[in-house]
């Protein structure tokens, strides 16, 4: 039985996105989208080596999380930096009815002494690794079948790993919307405007904000 449109299109994006990172030079590694059938009327788009993502649910060590996540290479791409992005999305028919969208910043930026004169070249890569932050991971979720008003909107932005963080969400979101928030907050510079160069939007998805939760702060 072959993928729904929507389906389609969202591993379509998604690799469109992916290989643009690549050309611009801000991809490091990459494992392409892949569509797996999960039953006769649900579909997954993910990656290969997505079985290891539950690594990093329930984090008691960000750093040993973050190096086994990247050791089994269990990410969609991972940036020059050593940012992983995983992207997962889960269809019923021709609906989304789950996503799990995840940005683990590496825990160690490295010495500009552990690198090659090339990469010491490279202006984009200087203005990236020369920042100090303190890395958490962010992560959007998106679940249909488990929403609660107000307490689990159906989509939601959860900061580090504290239980009960669930910022609502006006919509789901799609990889182009994911892609743009993660570089223009953590990868744009001033001499760099990545989100110039990403591809345009070609999904839309319908909002899911609840009134009770539109009264709350949220994106």
């Amino acid at each position: 039985m072959s993928a729904p449109t929507l389906v389609v299109n969202f591993q379509v994006e998604l690799n469109n996105l992916i290989s643009n990172l690549i050309s611009i030079g801000i991809a490091d590694d990459q494992n392409f989208p892949v569509i797996k059938t999960l039953r006769n009327s649900e579909w997954e788009v993910s990656f290969d080596t997505e079985e290891y993502v539950s690594l990093g649910i329930n984090i008691t060590n960000y750093e040993r999380v973050y190096n086994e996540l990247a050791e089994k290479r269990s990410y969609s791409i991972k940036l020059i930096d050593g940012g992983l992005l995983q992207l997962l999305y889960r269809f019923r028919n021709d609906s989304l009815v789950k996503h799990r969208l995840t940005f683990y910043p590496s825990p160690n930026l490295p010495q500009f002494t552990e690198y090659p004169e090339s990469y010491l070249q490279d202006e984009l890569y200087i203005d990236i690794i020369k920042r100090r932050i303190i890395p958490f991971p962010l992560r959007f979720d998106f679940d249909i079948d488990n929403a609660v008003d107000i307490t689990h909107p159906q989509s939601h932005l959860t900061l580090g790993d504290v239980k009960g963080c669930r910022i609502p969400v006006s919509a789901p979101i799609t990889p182009r919307w994911f892609f743009e928030f993660i570089l223009r907050n953590f990868y744009n510079t001033d001499k760099k405007d990545l989100i110039s160069e990403l591809p345009s939007h070609q999904i839309n998805l319908n909002p899911c904000i609840t009134n009770n939760e539109k009264q709350l702060i949220h994106l």
